[in-house]
């Protein structure tokens, strides 16, 4: 009886052993044919947009910084002058915001021809976006706080997902008492779509849970 009850129980091993074996290599299969599909599709995509021809981008929506209205300040303080300096530097700059649109999309709808050129505006974009977050830091720093959050909250109105642009914004808020608008600065995070979105969202909800 122990007999028969042994190889019961080694053959429901054995079939198991089988179906999870078969269950793995099915799934294996499947997620391999998917995979290849994924990349059949790129390389049809890639191949499709090297053939676009050269499409008109002077109507495309260009930031223009506002320096007329930005707080510049007059100090002697060297980081502050440095960002300032940086920050002027990109008058006349072409400048588009194409965070989280590929090489391929691009070359889809403007043409391959223009690639070199949009990228180059882009790298000016983020070029912008750092150094409004520095900017805004160093002069929270030295006390020109109504200064930093008109800057910041410039690079928020303008795209920015450059993290020391929120989290700066954030304690500005909070030291003014104006937690209502960290609660907008979450809301407006929530948009974010970069690999950034998730931890700054995080980061500014610890500082109004901080407070609250």
């Amino acid at each position: 009886m122990f007999q028969t009850f042994a190889n019961n129980l080694i053959g429901s091993i054995i079939v198991c052993t089988l179906i999870i074996g078969a269950l793995i290599l099915y799934e294996s299969k499947k997620h391999k044919h998917e995979a290849d599909r994924k990349m059949a599709e790129f390389w049809a995509r890639e191949a499709k947009s090297n053939s676009v021809r050269r499409q008109d981008i002077s109507q495309l929506d260009y930031i223009t910084i506002p320096f007329d209205s930005l707080p510049f300040v007059e100090t002697d303080d060297g980081e502050i002058n440095a960002c300032q300096k940086e920050l002027l530097a990109l008058k006349g700059t072409k400048i588009l915001n194409l965070s989280g649109i590929s090489n391929t999309d691009l070359k889809l709808q403007y043409g391959v021809a223009n690639l070199p050129q949009l990228s180059e505006y882009d790298e000016a974009c983020t070029r912008m976006f750092r150094i409004i977050a520095n900017l805004g830091f160093h002069l929270s720093q030295k006390g020109y706080h109504d200064e930093a959050v008109a800057f910041l909250e410039y690079g928020i109105s303008a795209g920015s997902d450059i993290s020391r642009n929120y989290y700066v914004l954030a304690d500005e808020y909070i030291l003014a008492g104006r937690y209502e608008k960290v609660r907008e600065l979450i809301t407006h995070a929530e948009s974010i779509t970069s690999p950034m979105g998730p931890s700054i969202l995080r980061e500014l909800n610890a500082k109004l849970s901080a407070i609250c």
